[in-house]
């Protein structure tokens, strides 16, 4: 959870990672550059929830089809094999959400969201 406040606070003002533990100010996830590009929220923001419906491996690539909100708009794509969790957010927030927007990712099987220190996991 410390992590995450931190996250949230460089992302408000990165002059906030000075504040930080000695710890945390090491972490490359916290990083002005890292949480600039983070394309997910931190629990308990208010942020739209974005669904993966289906997400497969065909011929060296991942196939994803993602619900966008409520609204019934979608998205769908294919990203490399090599790809991570925050790859496919940024693909999601660069084709779809405007590019400063945070967003919660929930993958198939899954009732929560992503945590935004999940950034670097394979997808």
């Amino acid at each position: 959870a410390d992590r995450e406040l931190v996250l949230e606070a460089v992302r408000q003002n990165f002059e906030a990672l000075a504040h930080a533990a000695d710890l945390l100010k090491a972490d490359s996830l916290l990083s002005p550059d890292a949480v600039a590009v983070n394309p997910f929220a931190v629990q308990g923001s208010q942020s739209l929830v974005c669904t993966v419906l289906e997400l497969s491996a065909v011929e060296g690539r991942f196939r994803f089809r993602v619900a966008l909100g409520l609204g019934g708009k979608e998205l769908e794509g294919d990203l490399p094999h090599s790809t991570t969790l925050g790859d496919l957010g940024r693909h999601i927030r660069a084709s779809a959400l405007d590019q400063e927007r945070c967003f919660y990712l929930v993958l198939p099987g899954s009732e929560t969201p992503v945590s935004a220190l999940d950034v670097e996991q394979p997808l």
